[in-house]
């Protein structure tokens, strides 16, 4: 019954849920409580697991379980960033999480509907936004505590350039509903990442940046939801049409 009424309501739930997360982590910045702004990052992540793990039971998508359980780790462990082990392990456990994103979406490629323009367009953001992101991630280096905590900062922005060109390619073939949730999750997830690195490494006006990033990483998770109902209303249809 609580899966159905989440199903019927969800949006308005996570909305309000949205709102007050985002409202509370303004509050504890502006109080200056950096040890539980960090720390509500992954209970942020965590009350979206606890939330889908209700909502959908036995159903839930083994690589979302991955996702939010690692990216929720990985956020709990900034809390201690400023020791070089903590740090190295964040970025290890970010990169994994990246990685459950990869799990979905890899599978959905087929070179075979790879098109030129798609290759062209691939060339270019592998130029310009691997520039970009490389640039951003040299001005981090001499602020990094070790080299595993550089690596796997590295790793990270290669797996977010290579979901962002997936994610366009998963779009453009299918252009549904579905995809375009997807590829508006894993842009939202980016630039949460990239304006929390400018926010933590003082490379901005990081008041500004500490706050988009906040709220772009509600919005993304808002949106992990909802493709989360989507998919598996999807595969619900699959499965009809199938029988």
């Amino acid at each position: 019954m609580s899966g159905k009424i989440l199903f019927k309501n969800y949006k308005i739930g996570l909305g309000i849920l949205a709102v007050f997360f985002i409202i509370l982590s303004v509050t504890l910045h502006l109080f200056h409580n950096y040890f539980l702004f960090r720390l509500l990052r992954g209970i942020i992540c965590y009350t979206t697991l606890v939330y889908l793990f209700i909502a959908h039971g036995k159903n839930i998508q083994k690589w979302l379980v991955g996702f939010l359980f690692f990216y929720g780790a990985s956020s709990i462990t900034t809390v201690w960033y400023e020791n070089g082990t903590m740090a190295s392990i964040s970025m290890i456990l970010n990169f994994i999480a990246f990685l459950m994103l990869l799990w979905y979406i890899v599978p959905k490629f087929n070179l075979k509907n790879l098109t030129k323009k798609f290759t062209l367009l691939f060339i270019l953001m592998i130029l310009v936004n691997g520039y970009l992101f490389f640039q951003l991630i040299e001005l981090m280096k001499e602020m990094t505590l070790n080299y595993t905590q550089y690596l796997f900062m590295v790793l990270s922005a290669f797996c977010g350039l290579l979901l962002a060109f997936l994610s366009l390619f998963y779009n453009h073939f299918f252009n549904s509903k579905l995809s375009m949730s997807f590829t508006l999750l894993v842009f939202l997830i980016i630039f949460a990442e990239i304006f929390r690195g400018i926010a933590y490494y003082d490379l901005g006006h990081s008041a500004a940046f500490v706050y988009l990033a906040r709220i772009l990483l509600v919005l993304s998770l808002y949106t992990l939801v909802h493709f989360s109902f989507l998919d598996l209303k999807n595969v619900k249809s699959i499965k009809t049409l199938t029988t």
